[in-house]
């Protein structure tokens, strides 16, 4: 049979076929590998081998890179100098840097290069910088200097800048004890900021900071910044244009530092989890992490220790602290201990509002615990565990008055352990509005305990107080044991969590405990083993990560009515996916990243909870856009 067709159709079909080389043949056809090598390599040789590697920075420099490109240097070797590349990737095809022959970080030593860094990604896209040694040190009294620099000027919006296992040292910059001296605080390990966007609105989406090991700098860990304007108030039109969107900052070690471990500000939403910093603010007073000009931002599962206040232990010594214009920060799931303050500290202004501290652990932190500071509209500090011990002497609130203004507060459902003589509160005569309620107040009682008409002096019955030592898992003390006061006594805010310090699932019901832990046969729920039964509950979401759906599995070991609900990190519900009667068996549903009005919600971390009469399941989630 003889096909004839319209000379219409095969110039349909000619750019049909031409789409598909530009979309899935010219892309990788042209991605190429290229190795460098300072003990072996020659820049006459074509790099794409590791038989023809390049030499030096200056002809990787000198050269302009394409989607998917990627560029090795070997293990083992070492360049003075800056790493300056050319070229954008794209989403799919990002270009990458990585090492090849070896396990040993290939090092680059930026040689006490000032102003940028030792490696400095400047208005290009879609960047893997990964498993790289890299300093940036001096024999001068210190200038403005980094590790790494992602930096972008009158560009629109670099995005996709993702560092991964890198090595960051030695970096000498500037020492300052003056809070104002802006060029000190942009002197980091790794800095993401705009340095102009007088011409064209300039921000940045998807960066993530993942696995970095951060060490001995002068002065910050990590920060972020517009070199223009840093003080936008979030969601004007000015802070729209100069927002962080989809911002990560996930499972890095962060020590030695002159100053404080993470500065971030205009970020919109923005995940930090799974840190470790110890050892920080060693010469100048600041919180080990802080938030100015953000909205959003979640941190949780972090890890803070030894911040020394600068030596002097006057201020600024906290592991959190809320920073002028924070709004709807969440801080959660993290352990503060032996720091020379204690868990959070707020410097707000009169209009910030819903500043959340939850779920945390403090122990034997030493200074003021809980500084309630600066004028602010609206916080919320409950289900905290703090324990001290007699060898310290804390403020374990202190209401510093700081600014005119007024001060809402609530404290609720939080475990005050105190075991120490001269532990005290500074509590505020006036400007405070102080919700108190439902909170555990342990051990000795300071003349000016705060007043609470649902407290309990009870001992409230912990594993083993005290004996926590360096790492998360290290907190099994703090759990609640059978009989304790504190399970079913606590009170539910309008914004709690479904999940405990350690992932337990909090009921649904009206009736929480205190502290940081869920007790797991309280009212409504089995015990754990029954929660993990085999015949009931959610298997893992695949794919995970997702974008921009995923298939949501689950088994059934009785016909039942369930609920199946999506929430975000900050425990609130942004999508139901069933409700009502279900029968026995497997099932699957699929989620498309959108809530129950149809928006797509933001990358990050979600929770798909299961519910039944008798029980509940819970998996964790992650959406990367």
């Amino acid at each position: 049979m003889k096909i004839v067709r319209s000379f219409k159709d095969i110039v349909l079909y000619a750019k049909i076929l031409l789409l598909v080389v530009v979309l899935y043949g010219s892309s990788s056809a042209q991605s190429l590998t290229y190795y460098v090598s300072s003990s072996g390599g020659n820049d006459k040789n074509d790099g794409l081998s590791t038989a023809t590697a390049w030499a030096t920075l200056t002809k990787v420099n000198a050269t302009t890179f394409q989607p998917g490109d990627k560029i090795l240097f070997k293990s083992g070797d070492s360049w003075k100098g800056q790493l300056i590349p050319k070229g954008s990737g794209t989403d799919i095809n990002p270009i990458k840097v990585d090492m090849y022959g070896g396990l040993t970080k290939p090092f680059i030593d930026g040689n006490g290069v000032i102003g940028q860094g030792a490696v400095y990604l400047y208005n290009i896209d879609c960047w893997e910088v990964s498993n790289l040694e890299i300093m940036n040190d001096a024999n001068d009294s210190g200038a403005e200097r980094r590790g790494v620099l992602v930096e972008a000027s009158n560009y629109g919006t670099m995005h996709h800048i993702y560092l991964k296992n890198l090595y960051i040292h030695n970096v000498w910059g500037i020492y300052s004890t003056d809070d104002g001296n802006l060029t000190a605080k942009r002197c980091a390990g790794i800095g993401v900021q705009t340095k102009d966007d007088s011409k064209t609105a300039t921000r940045f989406d998807d960066v993530w900071i993942d696995g970095c090991t951060i060490d001995t700098i002068q002065e910050i860990g990590i920060y972020t910044d517009n070199v223009i304007s840093r003080s936008d108030y979030p969601n004007s039109t000015a802070w729209m244009a100069r927002r962080f969107t989809n911002f990560r900052i996930t499972n890095n070690s962060i020590s030695n530092l002159a100053k404080n471990g993470i500065i971030l500000r205009l970020l919109d939403g923005g995940l930090v989890e799974h840190n470790v910093l110890t050892k920080t603010s060693i010469l100048a007073t600041g919180n080990t992490i802080f938030t100015a000009s953000c909205d959003s931002t979640v941190f949780q599962y972090n890890e803070g220790s030894y911040n020394y206040a600068g030596g002097t232990g006057s201020r600024d010594g906290c592991l959190y602290d809320a920073d002028l214009r924070s709004m709807n920060i969440v801080f959660q799931y993290s352990y503060s201990h032996n720091n020379r303050h204690g868990l959070f500290w707020n410097c707000t202004v009169q209009s910030d509002s819903n500043i959340i501290c939850r779920y945390n652990i403090s122990q034997n932190d030493q200074g003021i615990i809980f500084c309630l500071n600066y004028p602010v509209t609206s916080m919320y500090v409950y289900n905290n565990t703090v324990y001290s011990d007699s060898t310290v002497s804390p403020i374990i609130i202190s209401e510093r008055n700081v600014g005119s203004g007024t001060r809402t507060y609530y404290f609720y459902n939080n475990i005050i352990y105190n075991m120490s003589n001269s532990a005290t509160y500074d509590m505020g005569a006036s400007g405070y509005t102080r919700i108190f309620n439902s909170n555990v107040f342990f051990g000795n009682h300071p003349a000016n305990e705060p007043a609470d008409s649902n407290k309990t002096i009870a001992n409230p019955l912990l594993v083993s107080p005290g004996s926590a030592t360096n790492g998360l898992a290290s907190l099994g003390g703090y759990k609640l044991k059978p009989g304790s006061p504190c399970i079913n006594s606590g009170v539910r805010l309008f914004n709690h969590p479904n999940l405990d310090f350690w992932s337990n699932p909090i009921p649904s019901g009206s009736l929480v405990d205190r502290g940081a832990s869920e007790y797991m046969l309280t009212t409504g729920l089995l015990n754990k083993s029954d929660l993990q039964d085999r015949n009931f509950g959610l298997s893992q979401n695949y794919p995970n990560p997702f974008n921009p759906s995923t298939k949501i599995s689950y088994t059934l070991n009785q016909d039942t009515d369930i609920m199946l609900r999506i929430f975000n990190i900050q425990g609130n519900c942004v999508k139901t996916l069933k409700k009502g009667f279900e029968p026995s068996g497997n099932h699957s549903l699929d989620w498309n990243g959108k809530d129950d009005i149809g928006n797509q919600v933001t990358s990050g971390i979600y929770f798909a909870r299961l519910e039944s009469a008798n029980t509940n399941s819970i998996i964790k989630m992650v959406l990367v856009r």
